[in-house]
């Protein structure tokens, strides 16, 4: 049996996220999840998240941005979650089936349990729509000009990765845009140099799959994500609990023309069920973000396009 919902996760002005406790009435009894509900026959899954809301917590929803869609198998069910960020509403707060409400904290969640479904968000909504990569070999002269403008825009996730520059210009371009970075309150990940992360005080470290692979146990005190290109990748980066994945090739890539794509059905075939937040990276637009949600996806990574624009 195939359901369909909307799900509104709604923001305090202190960036709090509201939860419900799902009544006794209800299958998951006891268990916590963001309010909404199942689209009815013939319903858009706009209109339902604002049908639901009204009824469970008597707001009337006036800005959401649709989110991340997820699929889920539960208990011989096929659920599909039509994830809403609800920035603006009216009306007042309450429960209106006497379910149990709470604001936590994304980043100290201390209520339990939670529909696993529901448990990812707080892994992925902190996470911006892009991950941008660096190619400042193509771009040599003018490249920290365009990260510039680029966090001026709102970027908030890089990743310098540089084949193709001898190691002492990469620790110069990194420094430099780290110490850019920060004037935004932008990450900064180094791609497969644990110790150089450290060294630089960067924010995270990104694992090639090789490195992936050899680890035995997370970096502490970065965020730490992965390049997974298989099954058996996403496996070993959600038994180590990284931060977040980028999953490739979704198309054909410039930079690995030989490469066979995933393509968008089997890249949500394979996101269907994963704990951990993944984005899609290999031939990446801007305008692939909407096609990256509907699939399962945080958003998506690129090396070329996100500075070309």
């Amino acid at each position: 049996m195939n359901i369909e919902a909307s799900v509104g996760i709604i923001f305090s002005q202190s960036c709090q996220l509201l939860m419900a406790k799902r009544p006794l009435s209800k299958t998951w009894s006891g268990y916590w999840e963001f309010p909404g509900g199942k689209i009815e026959s013939g319903e858009a899954p706009l209109e339902a998240l604002r049908r639901e809301l009204q009824e469970e917590i008597g707001i009337s929803v006036i800005d959401a941005k649709k989110w991340i869609v997820r699929r889920y198998t539960y208990e011989g069910y096929e659920v599909t979650l039509h994830f809403y960020k609800v920035t603006k509403w009216s009306g007042k707060i309450e429960a209106q089936e006497k379910q149990k409400l709470a604001w936590v904290s994304p980043d100290a969640n201390n209520i339990s349990p939670i529909l696993p479904a529901n448990d990812l968000i707080f892994k992925a909504i902190s996470l911006p729509d892009m991950y941008a990569i660096t190619n400042e070999y193509e771009y040599s002269g003018n490249f920290l000009k365009k990260v510039k403008k680029k966090l001026k825009n709102g970027l908030r996730l890089i990743q310098v990765r540089e084949k193709a520059i001898s190691k002492k210009a990469y620790i110069e371009l990194t420094k430099e845009i780290i110490e850019m970075a920060g004037n935004f309150n932008a990450k900064v990940m180094i791609n497969s140099d644990i110790n150089l992360a450290y060294k630089l005080n960067a924010d995270g470290i990104h694992l090639n799959s090789s490195l992936l692979h050899r680890l035995s146990e997370k970096p502490k005190d970065l965020i730490v994500s992965a390049s997974c290109h298989t099954a058996f990748d996403l496996e070993k980066a959600i038994k180590m609990d990284l931060s977040f994945v980028v999953l490739s090739p979704v198309q054909k890539t410039q930079s690995h023309p030989n490469a066979t794509p995933i393509g968008w059905d089997d890249f949500g075939k394979i996101t269907q069920n994963c704990s951990i937040p993944v984005y899609a990276l290999g031939g990446m637009k801007n305008n692939d973000i909407k096609k990256a949600f509907n699939t399962g996806a945080v958003g998506i990574a690129s090396q070329r396009a996100i500075w070309e624009t």
